[in-house]
C-alpha cells in the first residue's frame, strides 16, 4: 500500500492550488437517499440527480440541488407534496454548512439542550473562514426479543460524527461509534460460519452470543481542478440503484480506499484502488492477509432518463504490496491481468437505469466474471465457469396515486461460483464477508419494499424477501460460499445451476413503524417473521420484535 500513500501525497500537493469548495459525503443508511430517490423520480431528466449509482453522494453537490430544487417547487415548477416539502426542509437543515452565503458563525454546546432541538437537528460546531468544524452525537439503543434465544436482544450504539472543511479545497470527516449488541439467532449463525459480525470488522464476545466492536470511519477529500474530485477514506462504497448491489455492496467491513471521481460532457468516470484483509481464522492477535481491489467504474448519461454504467474490476494480492501494473486509471485491468500471467480476479458487468415512466424507474445490474461462448451457447450444461449474475428491478413512488407511497421490487440471480476464485486472495470477499451479496452465490432472490409516509412524522415500512439457495452437500463445493475454492471438492464440470446442492429457502417479511419526534430522533418498532427450509430437516422459524430509539443514525438491518 506504500504506492498509494505516494499517489495520495502527491495530488494532495497538486490539489493545494484549487480554490473549489469541498465537502463529506452523506452517509449510507441517511433518510437523505429516500428523498432523493423521489426527487429523481418526480423530475425524471435532472442532470444531477441522475448520476445516482455511485455512493456515497457529495453533500455539497446535493445540497446545492436541493434548493434548486426548492426553487422550483416555490415557482410552481414541480409539485412536492407536504411531506416531501417536511423532509426537504429537515435534510436542508442537516446540510447547513452548505447553505448559500453561509458566514462565520459558532453553535455552542447549550444548542443541544434548548428549544431549537425540536425545530433543527442537533450539532455544536464552528465556522471561521474557510474552516469549519461541526459535529452531532449518535445513539441507537434498541431492546427486542427472539423466540429461538433465552436472553433479550439488545443493541446500544453510541458515539459521534464529526465533518468540516480545512480549507475552501479540503474536507474532511470522522464517524466513531463503540457498539455492543445480541443479534437474532440467525444472525449469530452467520457470525459463527463466517467469524464476522455483518458489516463490521474486528470484534470481541460479548458476555455469551453477544458482540462487542468499534465503527470507526473517516476520511479526507479534495479536488484536483474544476472537474476532479478524490476520496482518501476509510468507508464502504455501494454501487448500484437496487436494495442489494452484486457489484460493490456497503454490507461488509469498511475498507481503506482512493477514490477518485472525474466529470467530463455527459460522463463520470470513477476509480477505486482499494485495500482489504483476506480470509482468516480468529484467535490471537496478529497481522491480517492483506489484499487488494482496483475498479473503474464509467458512468454515462446516455438520454435524459437513461443511465449506462460499465464497469471492471480486478481482486489481487502481492507479497510485496500494491501491484503498479495497476495503478493506471483508465487501462484495461484484464489486459494487463493476462501480461502478468493471468494470476488475478477480473470481473467485468455493467449498470442499467432507466427512469421510463413517470414515477417509474427500472434498473439492472450484470456481472461476467468468466465468459466461455461454446458454453454460454449450451447454457442448460451447466458449465462450472460459466459465471454470471443478473439483477432486475424497479422503483415507483406515489403508487396508486397516494402520496409517498413508494414500492421496489428485485430480483437476483447469481450462479455458482461468481465470486469464488481459485485462492482467497482473490475470492470478492472483505475481512471474512462478501463484498457483493451478503449469502454468496448460486441463488435467486426475490426482494420488495413498501414504504409509506403518511404524514411528516410517521413512516410505515414494509419488506418481503424470498431466497433459494444451493448450498455444499456431503462435502461436495456447489458454488455458493466465496470462501471456497472452485478448484476444491468440484464434484463435475457441468451440472452447475442456480440451486444446485443442497436447496435451502428463506422467507422473510418484517414491518417497522417510525416516529420521529423532533428533527432526527427516531423512535421504531419492528416486527419479523423469518422461516428457514433446508431439505429434509426441520423448518426453523424465527419470531424477532425490536422496539428502539435513534439518534442521527440510520436503522441497522439483517436482511438475509
Amino acid at each position: 500500500m506504500k504506492c498509494l500513500r505516494y499517489v495520495t501525497l502527491l495530488l494532495l500537493l497538486i490539489s493545494f492550488g484549487t480554490v473549489f469548495a469541498q465537502s463529506d459525503y452523506v452517509e449510507l443508511g441517511s433518510r437523505q437517499y429516500d428523498l432523493l430517490t423521489r426527487l429523481e423520480l418526480k423530475l425524471r431528466t435532472d442532470s444531477v440527480l441522475n448520476f445516482s449509482s455511485v455512493k456515497p453522494f457529495e453533500r455539497k453537490t446535493i445540497t446545492d440541488r436541493l434548493y434548486y430544487i426548492q426553487a422550483l417547487a416555490a415557482a410552481g415548477k414541480i409539485h412536492l407534496s407536504k411531506v416531501d416539502k417536511y423532509n426537504l426542509n429537515i435534510v436542508l437543515k442537516d446540510n447547513f454548512d452548505w447553505r448559500p452565503g453561509m458566514g462565520d458563525t459558532t453553535i455552542p454546546l447549550k444548542n443541544l439542550f434548548t428549544s431549537s432541538i425540536r425545530k433543527n437537528p442537533a450539532y455544536i460546531g464552528v465556522k471561521r473562514g474557510d474552516f469549519s468544524a461541526y459535529i452531532s452525537p449518535l445513539l441507537d439503543l434498541e431492546l427486542g426479543h427472539d423466540n429461538n434465544l433465552n436472553h433479550p436482544l439488545f443493541m446500544n450504539r453510541r458515539g459521534f460524527y464529526l465533518r468540516g472543511t480545512l480549507s475552501k479545497g479540503i474536507g474532511y470527516y470522522s464517524y466513531f461509534t463503540t457498539n455492543q449488541e445480541r443479534d437474532p439467532f440467525y444472525v449469530q449463525q452467520y457470525a459463527q460460519k463466517y467469524q464476522a459480525v455483518p458489516g463490521a470488522g474486528y470484534y470481541k464476545n460479548y458476555q455469551t452470543d453477544g458482540f462487542d466492536y468499534f465503527d470507526a470511519r473517516g476520511g479526507i477529500m479534495f479536488k484536483a481542478g474544476k472537474k476532479i474530485d478524490f476520496q482518501f477514506a476509510y468507508d464502504k462504497v455501494f454501487i448500484g440503484n437496487g436494495i442489494r448491489s452484486l457489484i460493490l455492496s456497503d454490507g461488509s467491513n469498511d475498507m481503506l480506499f482512493l477514490k477518485i471521481n472525474t466529470r467530463f460532457w455527459k460522463f463520470q468516470y470513477y476509480n477505486l484502488f482499494a485495500q482489504l484483509v483476506s480470509s482468516y481464522q480468529r484467535g490471537p492477535d496478529y497481522l491480517r492477509p492483506q489484499k487488494y481491489m482496483t475498479m473503474h467504474y464509467l458512468d454515462f448519461q446516455a438520454t435524459k432518463w437513461l443511465n449506462i454504467g460499465l464497469f471492471e474490476d480486478v481482486m489481487f494480492g502481492r507479497s510485496s504490496g500494491f501491484d503498479l501494473n495497476y495503478l493506471n486509471p483508465i487501462i484495461f485491468y484484464r489486459s494487463v491481468e493476462q501480461q502478468l500471467g493471468s494470476p488475478d480476479k477480473v470481473t467485468l458487468g455493467g449498470n442499467i437505469k432507466a427512469n421510463v415512466f413517470k414515477n417509474t424507474q427500472l434498473y439492472s445490474q450484470i456481472i461476467i466474471n468468466e465468459f466461455v461462448m461454446k458454453e454460454v451457447l449450451h447454457y442448460k450444461n451447466g458449465y462450472y465457469a460459466n459465471k454470471q449474475a443478473l439483477q432486475l428491478g424497479f422503483k415507483s413512488i406515489d403508487v396508486f396515486g397516494v402520496k409517498n407511497l413508494d414500492v421496489q421490487g428485485e430480483v437476483n440471480l447469481i450462479r455458482p461460483f461468481v465470486y469464488s476464485h481459485y485462492d482467497s486472495v482473490g475470492s470478492f470477499t472483505h475481512y471474512n464477508q462478501p463484498l457483493a451479496h451478503p449469502l454468496g452465490a448460486n441463488l435467486r432472490e426475490f426482494l420488495g419494499v413498501i414504504k409509506y409516509q403518511p404524514v411528516n412524522r410517521l413512516q410505515l415500512t414494509a419488506k418481503a424477501m424470498y431466497i433459494e439457495q444451493g448450498l455444499d452437500s456431503a462435502g461436495y463445493n456447489f458454488g455458493a460460499n466465496p470462501f471456497e475454492f472452485y478448484t476444491s471438492n468440484r464434484i463435475s464440470d457441468y451440472g452447475f445451476h442456480i440451486g444446485s446442492g443442497l436447496l435451502a429457502k428463506t422467507a422473510m417479511v418484517s414491518t417497522t413503524v417510525t416516529y420521529e419526534l423532533i428533527p432526527n430522533l427516531f423512535f421504531d418498532v419492528t416486527g419479523t417473521i423469518r422461516k428457514y427450509k433446508v431439505v429434509n430437516q426441520p423448518d426453523f422459524t424465527s419470531n424477532i420484535i425490536m422496539l428502539g430509539m435513534r439518534w442521527n443514525m440510520g436503522r441497522r438491518t439483517f436482511d438475509f
